[in-house]
């Protein structure tokens, strides 16, 4: 069960600081479109297949195990949503002053 849950935890920080990578160029690169999609696709997909996970420990270790790695991946899921944005927006945020101050006075 530990190589399942180590597999996934992986997995998914792959999936998620890529998709905040890829973020960051957007912002670095002043894109504008749909900014945030990839990370939104991304936490989504990630929380989507912890649910296949922890089906997957429920199988193996029973109604403790489903619990537990439920509550481990909202929890999981719910700070990387705080970290990576809050990452994201100070990146676009100094972007964005930075842009300010090069914008001549009227």
């Amino acid at each position: 069960m530990l190589l399942l849950l180590s597999l996934s935890l992986a997995l998914s920080l792959i999936l998620l600081l890529g998709a905040a990578a890829m973020e960051r160029a957007a912002i670095l690169g002043r894109i504008n479109g749909a900014n945030g999609l990839t990370i939104l696709v991304a936490l989504i997909v990630s929380a989507a297949a912890s649910l296949v996970v922890a089906l997957l420990a429920g199988w193996i270790g029973g109604w403790s195990a489903l619990l537990s790695v439920l509550a481990g991946s909202a929890l999981y899921h719910w700070a990387m949503t705080k970290l990576l944005l809050g990452g994201l927006q100070a990146i676009a945020s100094r972007i964005a002053a930075g842009d300010r101050a090069k914008t001549p006075s009227r």
